[in-house]
């Protein structure tokens, strides 16, 4: 039985890895270029590589070799990984068609959409710009709205991969894709519901503290008073992240900073070569490129690149070191392993990895040693990180609960008001209130509920994966920066074993213990 599950395993390793490539390469065309012909590129790719993944033939083998658990771990962990790809691919050629033309459609708006108003064309970081910086509350609303046109293009288009979608979920039995997104990456539904509402529970008596002190803040910025506040008035389209006003003196340190050259003295205090992935990578913004930020491992065989649209902020600074957390999680994985086995153990896993990198923008010694902080400023500034990180986290979570609840409800019944459910859903976790009379499917502009659908719940899951690695790295080397043997126990421990474990077991083999809420709660305190 172990040779018959061997040979089918790289039976399967050698026809999917062809088709993986074509597929990896067409998404990075589309994404730098948005051209039409890429994009149609990309949708052919995914479709023959969901094709490949939904022969049911090759299902019931997977599935039948997995079953009978009659292989040495390694073995029985690739024949796992073959047949959880293979179960969230069956689906006929009409479900497969129809979600690749959907997705085409919504990914070409995405990537090609500017935000319209007053005559000019702005992208994504010039929105920003103008809600992280304007004092005048007409203009932030207006810019505000105008970003929120989007929505409405791809409203009707994502409402209908999520009735494509339910129906192939439903096929396998599944109650709907949420319940099936969840099962086929190693998700128990019930327990993940648990750990949210846990963390609602928790965060909900800090978050209110936190939230009314930031209202008085914000109120203050736009010389309103506090119970005038609109969503629009907190530094972002989504208000998920703190907004900058709040740790100006911060942000402003960063300006005169090259986000790369802050990347490479990071991630060399550490002893991670990333010059040969940022070499591959597409770092500015221009006309057609996704707007966004991402990783992507090409061929699991050492060509990772990032997409960033960088300038001298913050954010920008954030997002790099965050997007070569998980190019470093890529790139040192044991080659060794079954093809199919470098990844990393799940999502959550390595959005852990990039959550703490990216976080290092907020830590004091990282400060100092790396943005160059002067003496006289360094105390001052490492108290204002503190705070920034509390905040992040408490805002973040929130919005998690948001998004994550959204799409709950989403799957379960595509039809219901999504637009009313979305403002109910920021109305309870974010504290915000709701534009007067507003009817709009402003959760459309989000891109993850079109084109990575039931997702969110990882970045909540990864940061307190997060907080559990951080506190085993401070309690054995006191700190992360400038630290090469953290480093080193980052790639013998945390990357190099690739996906041979699942995410559980991987949080338990690199830090002694099972993934307990408990290090991330007490970093909120």
């Amino acid at each position: 039985m172990k040779k018959e599950t061997l040979a089918f395993c790289s039976q399967v390793i050698e026809a999917v890895r062809p088709l993986h490539l074509t597929y990896t390469r067409a998404a990075w065309e589309a994404a730098t270029t948005g051209s039409e012909a890429a994009n149609q590129s990309e949708r052919e790719a995914q479709a023959a590589l969901m094709r490949f993944w939904a022969d049911p033939v090759q299902f019931a083998e997977a599935k039948r070799l997995y079953e009978a658990n009659h292989a040495d771990p390694l073995t029985l962990r690739t024949i796992k990984r073959i047949y959880l790809s293979a179960a969230k691919a069956q689906q006929d050629e009409a479900t497969i068609e129809r979600v690749t033309e959907l997705e085409a459609q919504v990914r070409d708006r995405f990537y090609n959409s500017r935000v319209e108003i007053e005559g000019q064309s702005l992208n994504d970081n010039e929105v920003d710009q103008i809600l992280k910086t304007s004092h005048d509350s007409g203009q932030v609303r207006d810019v505000w709205l105008a970003s929120k046109v989007l929505g409405t293009e791809v409203a009707q288009a994502v409402r209908e991969l999520a009735r494509v979608r339910n129906q192939a979920a439903q096929a396998q039995g599944f109650r709907d894709h949420f319940q099936r997104a969840l099962t086929l990456n190693e998700i128990d539904e019930g327990q993940l519901i648990e750990t949210l509402g846990r963390l609602d529970d928790e965060t909900t008596p800090l978050y209110q503290q936190y939230k009314a002190g930031l209202d008085r803040s914000r109120a203050e910025w736009f010389g309103i008073e506090p119970g005038d506040l609109m969503p629009w008035h907190f530094g972002s389209r989504f208000f998920q992240d703190v907004p900058e006003s709040e740790t100006s003196e911060l942000s402003g340190s960063f300006e005169t900073h090259d986000p790369i050259e802050l990347a490479l003295a990071t991630y060399d205090g550490l002893g991670l070569e990333v010059r040969d992935i940022l070499d591959r990578s597409d770092l500015y913004p221009r006309p057609g490129k996704d707007q966004h930020a991402f990783c992507l491992d090409i061929d699991r065989s050492g060509d990772v690149r990032t997409l960033n649209n960088l300038q001298p902020d913050r954010k920008w600074s954030t997002t790099l070191l965050h997007e070569l957390g998980h190019a470093v999680f890529d790139k040192f994985i044991d080659p060794g392993l079954p093809w199919i086995l470098r990844t990393p153990p799940h999502p959550l896993s390595t959005e852990a990895i990039a959550l703490m990198m990216g976080g290092l923008t907020s830590d004091p010694e990282w400060l100092v040693q790396i943005l160059r902080i002067p003496d006289g400023q360094a105390q001052s500034l490492a108290e204002t990180a503190r705070q920034r990180v509390r905040a992040e986290r408490l805002i973040f979570t929130r919005w998690v609960l948001v998004m994550t609840n959204f799409e709950h409800r989403l799957y379960a019944d595509p039809e219901s008001d999504l637009d009313r459910t979305w403002w109910e859903l920021v109305q309870r976790y974010q504290r915000l209130t709701p534009p007067p009379g507003r009817q709009a499917p402003d959760w459309a502009a989000k891109y993850h509920i079109g084109l990575v659908p039931v997702y969110y719940q990882n970045y909540e899951l990864g940061l307190l994966v997060t907080a559990q690695f951080e506190d085993h790295i401070h309690r054995r080397w006191r700190g992360i920066v400038n630290r090469p043997e953290v480093g080193t126990w980052l790639r013998e421990k945390v990357f190099a074993p690739g996906c041979s474990l699942d995410w559980a077991a991987h949080v338990a083999h690199v830090t002694g213990e099972k993934l307990d809420s408990v290090h991330f709660v007490a970093s909120l305190a």
